[in-house]
C-alpha cells in the first residue's frame, strides 16, 4: 500500500510541476536573515556555470539561467514525499522569481552528514548565491555551511537546524512548542477514549530520528514539557536527555530501519493499564509515521488496542486515516509545498536587499506575512506558521 501512495504522489509531483498554479496563500510567519553577494564574476561567466551545473530534475527557465540568482537545495535525502513535496513549492518559487534551483540530495538509505558535505563540497566550486540545506547532523555540517559563508555565500537551513552561526536564518516550518502540542493533543485525547486519564497512567514510545536530529529531538522534548504540564498521567521511559530511552526508537532515515521499529514497538503495544504494554505511540518522521500504521495492519491473529499519530504528509497515510479499523485516526504536518516555497523565497528577498530581517519583525511573503523570531541559541528563525492537524473530515483536501 505504502508503495502505491508513493506512486501516486510521485505522479502529483510530475503534474504540479507541469502546471503554473498559484501557491496557497492563507498561511501566516516569517523568519530571515541577511547576507551580501556571492564571489563576484560576470553575468556571461555566471550564466555558463548555471547552464553546466544545474541537474535535470532541477532545470530552471532560459532566462532565469541568464540573469538570475543561483541556489543550491540540499534536502536530508530524496526520492520520498516530504522532501518531494518540499522541491515541488521550491521549484514554484524559482519560476516565479527568475531564479535557477539546483536540487539535490542524498538517497535514502544514504542519508548521512557524510554524503550531503559531499554535495556540498561539490558545490563550493559551482558559483552559488546562496544554498539552503536541512542538515543530518547539525554540528557535523556546520563547517562546511562555514566555507560558503567564507565564500560569500549566503546560507539558509530548512526543515531542520545547523548552529546558529553556520547559517544565517532557519526557515522552520512551526515552532517546536507547537508541534509538540499538535501531537500530545492527538494521543492525550485518543488514551482518554480507552479509559486512561487522571488515575491512570499511560506509556507512551516514540519513534524518532537518528538521534542526531535537531528538530526532532527538540520536538520530543517540547511534548515532554507539555505532557509533564498538561498529561502528567503520560510517562515516557526515556533518559536524562530526554529524547534517547527504553522507548524511544532511533531507526534514522532507512525505511527498513523504520518499519522494524514500528514493528517492534507495536508488537510491544495493547490496552494493558499496569505499564507493561506500550499504550500510544507517535512518529516524528514521514517515514515512522505511515510504518506504525502498517505494521499494525500486518500483525497476525488479534491486533494490539493503542493509539498512534505523528507526523507524516497527509497522502502518506489517507488510506490509513479512511480505514476506520486502523488506529491512525489523525496526523499532524505543515505544508511543505509552502516550506520550499518560502526557503526559496526568502533567501531571494535577502540576496536582492529588499528582505532584512530581524527579530520582531515581519516578513512579506508572496504566501502572507511570516514572522521573524530570536530562538533561544540567538539565531533568527522564519516561521511558516502553525501545525496542522489533519483527519478522516480533512485528509483528502492536501495534494502532498
Amino acid at each position: 500500500m505504502k508503495k502505491l501512495i508513493a506512486l501516486v504522489l510521485a505522479s502529483v509531483m510530475v503534474l504540479s510541476l507541469a502546471a503554473c498554479g498559484a501557491v496557497d496563500t492563507g498561511e501566516n510567519n516569517t523568519q530571515a536573515a541577511t547576507e551580501e553577494a556571492a564571489p563576484a564574476a560576470t553575468e556571461a561567466a555566471k550564466a555558463e556555470a548555471k547552464a553546466e551545473a544545474a541537474p535535470e530534475e532541477a532545470a530552471a527557465p532560459a532566462e532565469a539561467a541568464a540573469g538570475g540568482y543561483k541556489i543550491g537545495m540540499l534536502p536530508k535525502f530524496k526520492g520520498e514525499n516530504y522532501f518531494d513535496g518540499c522541491f515541488v513549492g521550491a521549484q514554484k518559487a524559482a519560476d516565479e522569481l527568475g531564479i535557477e534551483l539546483v536540487y539535490d540530495g542524498p538517497n535514502q538509505s544514504e542519508a548521512t552528514n557524510a554524503k550531503q558535505v559531499e554535495i556540498l563540497t561539490g558545490w563550493l566550486s559551482q558559483d552559488f548565491d546562496a544554498i539552503v540545506v536541512s542538515p543530518c547532523d547539525a554540528e557535523g555540517i556546520a563547517p562546511t555551511l562555514k566555507q560558503f559563508q567564507d565564500a560569500g555565500v549566503l546560507v539558509l537551513t530548512f526543515d531542520a537546524d545547523a548552529p546558529a552561526d553556520a547559517r544565517t536564518a532557519y526557515v522552520n516550518a512551526a515552532t517546536a512548542d507547537d508541534i509538540g502540542t499538535a501531537l500530545v493533543d492527538v494521543i492525550a485525547n485518543g488514551l482518554k477514549d480507552e479509559g486512561f486519564g487522571d488515575g491512570q497512567d499511560a506509556r507512551l514510545a516514540l519513534i524518532s530520528g537518528s538521534g542526531l536530529d535537531v528538530n526532532q529531538n527538540e520536538w520530543i522534548l517540547a511534548m515532554e514539557k507539555y505532557i509533564a504540564s498538561t498529561y502528567p498521567w503520560i510517562k515516557v521511559n526515556c533518559d536524562e536527555c530526554g529524547y534517547l530511552g527504553a522507548d524511544i526508537w532511533t531507526p534514522g532515515s532507512d525505511e527498513t530501519a523504520a518499519q522494524n521499529a514500528a514493528n517492534e514497538s507495536i508488537a510491544l503495544s495493547g490496552d494493558a493499564k499496569d505499564g507493561s504494554q506500550i499504550n500510544a505511540i507517535i512518529g516524528t518522521s514521514s517515514m515512522s509515521t505511515p510504518a506504525l500504521a502498517a505494521a499494525w495492519d500486518a500483525t497476525v491473529g488479534e491486533k494490539p488496542n493503542v493509539v498512534i499519530t505523528g507526523l507524516a504528509t497527509p497522502m502518506g497515510i489517507v488510506d490509513y486515516i479512511l480505514d476506520e479499523e486502523n488506529p491512525m485516526d489523525y496526523g499532524v504536518l505543515w505544508d511543505v509545498n509552502n516550506l520550499g516555497y518560502l526557503s526559496v523565497e526568502a533567501a531571494v528577498k535577502m540576496l536582492d536587499g529588499s528582505f532584512k530581517p530581524e527579530a520582531g519583525t515581519t516578513f512579506a511573503s508572496a504566501l502572507g506575512d511570516k514572522n521573524v523570531v530570536m530562538a533561544e541559541d540567538g539565531g533568527l528563525e522564519i516561521l511558516l506558521g502553525k501545525a496542522l492537524t489533519f483527519g478522516p473530515d480533512n485528509v483528502q483536501n492536501y495534494n502532498y
